[in-house]
């Protein structure tokens, strides 16, 4: 398993870097616009902006996902024309679902404005961010298909790339003068950039022989994606439910106010999630790969390992910004947006839950918040053990979760007797309880100087 374990940690490093200053960057586009609009217009932005997330869950039906399936498996088969072929129909079925959507909202959006967003000024961004989502959706198409051939700097740069954009047009908009309409021309006009910028790379580098190769008509191909894309739909359907449901009732029912404070919470807490993404990134494609090689024993060592290091990486982590939400939105949003914390604190632990939820997904494919994660992950757990043979490190995770608990203790111990400048107190703090947690991995056995040696070694090697 040395080559694949290499191959894993080369592509979660990478896919964790550029996600991270992705993941940064996005953060800045928030607190931009928090500290240049006013609550209600940060939050009208967001509402609208989940509204559309939420209904787009149609527009690919995950055909889009099926890429990152399918291509390795062609790939391994050097067949050029089932991987353009298979492009092209997702590109068509793309072209023909989001047409529908747009007209949908360009129809009902004089309504909407008025009985859902209970704003009439609603009507023109939704119809303008619409179009963005129609673009965007094609940018889509291109992240997964460099997730299909494995180039992980690409499938990871095209939202490091996004973000800056968008940072440069929001800040150019704010300074004319364009207020709201600043991050709606920017989300218009970046994915525009993206297409011909990383469509020039797939066809020319990541794929050569795009332009050469032959689409064709194929009602086995079409099949088979659309059986995959079945699958995809239901766990992208709860994906989506996760993140956007909440902001779509809390429109309706709460008003924009408490959008704004909710938009501010959730990304803050999803933020955690990278670090194990980066891990599950790669994932998908390397299961495609070893599934077809019927290397069980491979894939199975692979996934026990994830469901363990992952669990020890977000554990901390959650307990991080758990104990320092109020720190992380006065300093960032402003006191204006304290009332997000508690929120905050509660949808960072079900980080824990879609960490899990995560790998579990992915395997297959290659409403509070919280309990939704909890539920998913327990299904995903039980679904995958259908599949291949794992052994659940529960011992592993419950020695995980108390060595995490101490952790808490510990910050909280800390806070109360250092008293100095909140950022100095957090670092001093952080670093102290951060330097435990490492020591009570290796009290507890959860890892040991063997084991650690022995990841090393297939890294290097």
């Amino acid at each position: 398993m040395i080559t694949y374990t290499k191959l894993a940690v080369k592509g979660a490093a990478t896919i964790l870097v550029i996600s991270l200053i992705a993941a940064f960057l996005g953060y800045v586009v928030r607190v931009i616009l928090a500290r240049s609009l006013t609550m209600e217009e940060f939050g009208l932005f967001y509402a609208v902006f989940g509204f559309l997330s939420l209904i787009g869950l149609f527009k690919s039906f995950g055909f889009d996902k099926a890429l990152a399936k399918f291509i390795p498996e062609f790939l391994s088969k050097k067949d050029n024309d089932n991987i353009k072929s298979s492009i092209m129909y997702v590109i068509i079925i793309q072209l023909i679902t989001n047409i529908i959507i747009i007209i949908l909202v360009y129809i009902f959006s004089d309504f909407l404005a008025v009985s859902y967003f209970k704003s009439e000024s609603v009507s023109d961004i939704l119809k303008l961010m619409a179009i963005a989502f129609f673009i965007d959706s094609f940018v889509q198409v291109l992240k997964t298909a460099f997730q299909g051939f494995k180039e992980m700097v690409y499938f990871a740069g095209i939202d490091l790339i996004r973000m800056l954009l968008i940072i440069a047009v929001i800040l150019l908009g704010l300074n004319i003068g364009y207020g709201i309409l600043s991050p709606v021309y920017a989300y218009i006009i970046v994915p525009i950039l993206l297409l011909i910028i990383f469509g020039f790379i797939l066809t020319r580098k990541t794929f050569p022989d795009f332009l050469k190769s032959r689409f064709f008509v194929s009602k086995k191909l079409l099949k088979n994606i659309s059986h995959y894309s079945i699958f995809i739909l239901a766990t992208s359907v709860a994906g989506v439910v996760l993140g956007y449901t909440d902001i779509v009732m809390l429109t309706y029912f709460s008003g924009l106010t408490a959008v704004a404070l909710y938009s501010v919470a959730l990304p803050t807490s999803r933020i955690l999630i990278y670090f194990p993404r980066a891990i599950v990134g790669v994932l998908l494609p390397v299961t495609s790969e070893l599934w077809a090689k019927k290397k069980f024993a491979m894939l199975r060592e692979g996934m026990e390992s994830l469901y363990k290091y992952s669990i020890i990486i977000i554990i901390p982590l959650v307990f991080m910004v758990f104990s320092y939400s109020d720190l992380i939105i006065n300093v960032f949003f402003g006191s204006d947006y304290i009332d997000a914390s508690l929120a905050m604190k509660i949808l960072s632990i079900g980080m824990i839950f879609a960490t899990l939820t995560g790998i579990s997904v992915n395997f297959f494919a290659g409403i509070t918040t919280t309990i939704s994660h909890f539920i998913s992950m327990v299904m995903g757990l039980i679904k995958t053990r259908k599949f291949i043979t794992l052994k659940m490190p529960v011992a592993i995770w419950a020695k995980t979760l108390f060595s995490g608990i101490l952790f808490i203790i510990i910050i909280w111990l800390l806070k109360e007797i250092i008293s100095m400048n909140a950022l100095a107190e957090a670092a001093i703090v952080l670093v102290i309880s951060g330097a435990a947690y490492i020591g009570f991995l290796f009290l507890f056995g959860i890892v040991n100087m063997s084991e650690a040696k022995d990841l090393l070694r297939r890294i290097a090697k």
